[in-house]
């Protein structure tokens, strides 16, 4: 082949697609990942307790959750492309924004600026590759882009703590800057412009109780568990109960007269959406409360510093790698419900195992736990699929509200956990504070084991809550094979953000 015709040879359109949502996918979780690193180092800039500084991360999560339903409604009305390039746009101008944070409730504003851009990523990614690839090449097309979206978890904390200890936690989000316009620039230039629907309809009433009922519901559940129980908290955490349970009420009523619902409700008349829903939702909720609280446990306890706990970190997304193509394809042999049970309960074993941690656990032992709780989660990656698996792949709108309705709820769940395991160690390590005191110990070694002691607490509940999850999992009805690929197309992407 001569030089000029291979110079003229182009990829073509839908694999530029692939690439252009990718850069925009991986810039994302490499953010979530070195967010994480930094926040030991936030806590001690501003001052805040576990309690305060988890807010930086609950904030965003929440925001993704509140603005994920809206996705298909700013699709047919804007059309894929301008939603796609606001949404990068918007997460930009948020990083921007959180490395210029002057204090803890900036910071916090300015996340909730960027968690809009982040949480309509998820949906559009799935849309735009969708729209792009017929279905017979949507497992190639995934499978693709899965590669540097695992990359992601594994760049991110080295990358993260290298940044965070040079130059300032202000660089866990300065660094999305130029990713950030690299990202908008090739989306702007090779991304088709599709028109908008004609009549695209929102449900406004689904939407403000949706967002509003989760938003009070977090920050009851928060301030509740931190011991702050009074009644004005008290009626949050009720408050944001009656409003979800008013937008169930919605939803149920909006598809009774045959219009369209903000969320089809009716996909949990599944048993198997329903359970494997329900396990993927404790996942989320203990995987992101463990996570939270590791580099905390790193940097704060064992001293590290940002740099050494991020090389740390990354052999949990190591062993993620390793071990997802091996679950895969047991999955594949023998169905997804017996591989994710496994994962949950090497979850537990693992999350009881991290209550033998102390102030000079030896790193070696720290890594070793930290792959094994990669692995769990590496294997519990089968909890979406085989949520999936009774939706046939002719079924494309059961396809979209199945993987919206999951998406949603996982994204609800992961800030509920870091906001109740960082409200548990903010509790306990007080009432440990006074009990080891009364022993004699003082100083700076005092505040260290009182918070350690109560990680170990939260880490009891997590493997005890993991159990849980694996008998929901159970209940999940066996693996039908015939539909098992779909389901496993649909799950892909949806896997690479937990």
């Amino acid at each position: 082949m001569s030089r000029n015709s291979f110079l003229h040879i182009r990829l073509s359109y839908k694999w530029i697609v692939t690439i252009a949502i990718t850069l925009g996918m991986f810039m994302s979780l490499m953010d979530s990942t070195i967010v994480i690193v930094a926040i030991p180092q936030m806590q001690r800039t501003f001052g805040a307790t576990i309690h305060d500084v988890q807010w930086v991360v609950t904030v965003y999560m929440l925001t993704q959750a509140a603005v994920i339903p809206a996705t298909p409604f700013l699709v047919s009305k804007f059309g894929g492309k301008r939603t796609y390039v606001w949404t990068l746009s918007a997460f930009l101008l948020g990083s921007l924004l959180c490395g210029f944070a002057w204090n803890l409730p900036t910071l916090i504003l300015f996340r909730l600026i960027q968690g809009i851009g982040g949480g309509i990523l998820l949906p559009m990614v799935m849309t735009l590759l969708y729209q792009t690839f017929p279905a017979e090449e949507r497992g190639t097309a995934t499978s693709v882009m899965g590669v540097p979206l695992m990359l992601a978890p594994m760049v991110g904390p080295v990358l993260g703590g290298y940044l965070v200890t040079s130059f300032g936690w202000q660089w866990a989000f300065f660094i999305n800057v130029p990713v950030g316009i690299v990202a908008v620039i090739v989306a702007q230039k090779v991304l088709r412009p599709t028109p908008p629907a004609q009549h695209a309809h929102f449900d406004g009433a689904g939407f403000l109780t949706a967002a509003a009922g989760s938003a009070l519901l977090l920050y009851g559940v928060s301030t509740v568990t931190s011991g702050n129980d009074t009644i004005s908290n008290v009626l949050f955490l009720f408050g944001g109960i009656a409003l979800l349970l008013a937008f169930v009420a919605i939803e149920l009523f909006q598809t009774s007269r045959g219009q369209e619902p903000l969320l089809d409700l009716q996909r949990f008349g599944d048993r198997t959406f329903t359970f494997g829903v329900l396990t993927q939702v404790f996942f989320m909720f203990l995987r992101f409360g463990i996570i939270f609280l590791i580099p905390i446990y790193l940097q704060t306890l064992h001293q590290e510093t940002a740099l050494q706990a991020g090389m740390i970190q990354a052999a949990q997304a190591l062993a993620v790698m390793a071990i997802l193509p091996i679950g895969g394809r047991l999955a594949d042999r023998i169905g997804p419900r017996p591989i994710a049970i496994v994962g949950l309960i090497v979850f537990a074993g693992t999350t009881a195992l991290l209550m033998t941690l102390a102030l000079t656990t030896a790193i070696w032992m720290i890594v070793g736990m930290l792959i094994l709780l990669g692995s769990a989660s590496a294997l519990a990656q089968q909890i979406p699929v085989a949520a999936m698996s009774r939706i046939k792949k002719e079924e494309s709108k059961e396809v979209t509200n199945g993987s919206t309705l999951l998406s949603v709820l996982q994204a609800t769940a992961a800030p509920m956990g870091v906001a109740v395991f960082s409200s548990i160690v903010q509790v306990r390590s007080q009432h440990y504070t006074v009990s080891l005191a009364a022993q004699g110990m003082k100083g700076e070694l005092l505040q260290l084991q009182s918070t350690l002691l109560a990680m170990h607490e939260s880490f009891l509940i997590a493997a005890l809550l993991a159990l849980v999850a694996s008998v929901t999992m159970y209940l999940v009805p066996k693996w039908n094979k015939s539909v098992r690929k779909q389901a496993e197309q649909v799950s892909q992407i949806e896997t690479s953000f937990s």
